[in-house]
């Protein structure tokens, strides 16, 4: 498969983001027209932002043809801004990254080389400019999920991953905050999908307000964990009684 062949929809969740998604929106269009693909659309999640992440976005829409907004009409998190992404993505192959302008777009590029070969292709941050707190938390989840899934992957809510849109036409996706990421990882693995990981460069966050540690954010995605863990469970007995 050469890249005149491949169709790809990228999309970025927005919030607090109006001085980052410009920047995000014109490095991957570059890098996407750059790839010489057979089609590709960019998606704008704003997700109820306060600031003027809407009014940029709208702006984007207009200078670039291939580039639309979905808005909500009030703050619905990010899981639920994940799953309107991959829901409303078009082509073969949906990739999506944060809209806070915390990677390199141009690593893309080694994630589409990659799409012959596999199904999924997972990013993970080679160092990851968090304070403290955030890697402490990080480290616990990834760990929590190690235990309770026996999941392995080195960053698993790394926010630099490509899938095959397929995918998402059969699971379900019920989380709205942090878990989506795991979520999708386990029942992926359940419909057999291959997986390669990639170390990505992770930048620092310059501008905006970062939400993912909040407490709310930490104790609703502990409790998706283990509610999530019962279906989890039950669907690999289904799976394994059939072999």
């Amino acid at each position: 498969m050469n890249n005149s062949e491949i169709t790809i929809s990228a999309f970025f969740p927005a919030y607090y983001d109006e001085k980052n998604i410009g920047k995000v929106v014109d490095s991957v269009v570059r890098v996407l027209e750059e790839l010489k693909l057979k089609d590709y659309e960019v998606i704008i999640i704003e997700d109820g932002s306060p600031d003027k992440t809407g009014e940029v976005a709208d702006k984007l829409a207009e200078k670039y043809p291939k580039v639309r907004v979905i808005h909500h009409e009030k703050n619905m998190g990010y899981g639920a801004t994940l799953k309107d992404g991959f829901l409303n993505a078009k082509f073969d192959y949906v990739f999506y990254s944060d809209g806070d302008n915390q990677f390199d777009m141009n690593e893309l590029k080694k994630f589409v080389a990659l799409i012959p070969f596999t199904d999924i292709v997972v990013g993970y941050r080679k160092k990851k400019q968090y304070s403290t707190y955030r890697k402490f938390t990080s480290l616990c989840y990834n760990y929590l999920l190690k235990l309770l899934f026996d999941i392995h992957y080195w960053d698993i809510d790394c926010a630099f991953k490509l899938f095959k849109t397929d995918l998402f036409k059969k699971i379900n996706i019920k989380s709205v905050d942090a878990f989506i990421d795991a979520e999708i990882m386990l029942k992926a693995r359940l419909l057999d999908y291959s997986v390669t990981e990639l170390g990505v460069i992770h930048l620092p966050r310059v501008d905006g307000i970062s939400t993912g540690a909040r407490p709310s954010v930490i104790i609703r995605t502990i409790k998706e964990v283990f509610e999530y863990r019962k279906e989890y469970i039950a669907e690999i007995r289904k799976k394994s009684s059939k072999i």
